[in-house]
Order: structure tokens, then C-alpha cells, then sequence
């Protein structure tokens, strides 16, 4: 069993004993380019991205703990990256895996059988987001009573939109809540709103604690 499998067997028992439906969306992966490249390379063919491309490079960057990206790859057309960074520099072998798009309703995810490979060769998860779906929109009042919520304001519209960060949670390996209108977001009919919680991974064994905190902000936005 690989640590995805693991992850997954482990957030499945927590959503079977709770009544949730939490899913994983993205996956993130720090790792050594100096002993991993090689084997990447024989998935398929990673394609540089143009950093003209602004809204590539926009959704690249929001996925990002860092402040500068100093190239990054996609492989083939599936929504599968890895970014070089400059957190080591002035060795530069560090590199980020970026996976998402795993739970959608417009398009098909990334291939399981190549998420499946990437893990085997890089043999660790840094952190994941983990998404809960619903179909009105969440209890912003309720929540704003327990966090800080900050609205984001779109420059290109000058109005706020229907997205809320929580940037400081003070729970324990979730660094981060990110409230938004996935049926806007992703032209799908009716209402529907994503609740996602960047959850670090320094051992799935101590998820148990924030998974149930997340229960909690997911029953605040239900009403409860």
C-alpha cells in the first residue's frame, strides 16, 4: 500500500464513522530533483509553461507556500505539475509536485495510474487539500462568530466576490480554509460551494484530531 492509499483508507474510515463526504483535491509533494527527475521523466513529457501566460501562472502561484517560482513543468495536458523553487537556494534542487483537480464535476481528473507512479517514485505526501461540497451557500455569519474571514476582492471587477479565506485557523496541521462558488468558479449548474482545507502531513497517523476540526467548520457553515 503507498502512503496515497494509505491517506485515502484512513479520510474513507473518518468519513464512514461521521457522515462526511471529505475528499482529496490536491496533493503536494516537496522533493529532491537530484535523485527523482530521472524516473518523472519517463511518465511522459513535461512541457515548460510560458510565465506570460497569466492565468496559468496565477492559478500556479495561489497553489504555492513560497514567493517566487523560478520555472515550472506540466506533464502531458493533465492538471499535474512541478515547480522549481528557490527555498534552497543556491543549490536550487528542490522542487515542488503539484496534483490537482482530483475532484471535479466539468473535466476528468488526473490519471490514477500516474498519480499512482508519481507517489511511488517520490514516496511522500507534504500536504493535500481537502475539499467538502454542499448545496446552498455556507453560514458566512456563524463562521465569522469563530475566524477571521477575509474576502477577496477582485481587482479586474473592483468588487468582492463570493470567495473567503480563513488564513490562520490556530488548529493544528490545517494551515488554511478557502471558502468559494464552485458552480461560478466552474460554470456548473445550480449552487454549489467547496469548503477546502490545506492540510500539512507530517504523519497521517496524528490526521485523526484536524479531520474532526474540519468536521466542526463544515457543521458551523452547514448551519449547525
Amino acid at each position: 500500500m503507498n502512503v496515497l492509499q494509505e491517506l485515502e483508507n484512513f479520510i474513507n474510515e473518518f468519513n464512514s464513522n461521521n457522515d462526511e463526504d471529505f475528499a482529496i483535491d490536491t496533493i503536494r509533494i516537496d522533493f529532491s530533483k537530484q535523485h527523482k527527475k530521472e524516473n518523472l521523466e519517463q511518465l511522459g513529457k513535461w512541457k515548460k509553461v510560458n510565465k506570460n501566460d497569466k492565468k496559468i501562472m496565477v492559478t500556479l502561484k495561489k497553489r504555492l507556500t513560497f514567493d517566487e517560482v523560478t520555472s515550472a513543468y506540466q506533464l502531458e495536458n493533465y492538471n499535474i505539475y512541478y515547480y522549481n523553487s528557490n527555498k534552497d537556494k543556491p543549490k536550487y534542487r528542490i522542487a515542488t509536485m503539484v496534483i490537482f483537480g482530483m475532484m471535479q464535476y466539468h473535466k476528468a481528473p488526473p490519471p490514477q495510474n500516474i498519480i499512482i507512479k508519481i507517489i511511488s517514485i517520490l514516496k511522500n505526501i507534504s500536504n493535500i487539500d481537502l475539499c467538502f461540497d454542499m448545496k446552498k451557500k455556507p453560514n458566512i455569519e456563524l463562521l465569522k462568530n469563530h475566524f477571521y474571514l477575509k474576502r477577496y476582492f477582485d481587482k479586474d471587477i473592483k468588487a468582492y466576490t463570493d470567495t473567503y479565506y480563513i488564513n490562520d485557523t490556530n488548529i493544528l496541521m490545517i494551515d488554511k480554509i478557502t471558502i468559494y462558488n464552485k458552480a461560478i468558479k466552474n460554470n456548473l449548474e445550480g449552487i454549489l460551494y467547496r469548503i477546502e482545507a490545506t492540510f500539512s502531513i507530517p504523519n497521517i497517523k496524528y490526521l485523526a484530531l484536524p479531520l474532526h476540526e474540519f468536521k466542526q467548520i463544515i457543521d458551523l457553515a452547514k448551519g449547525h
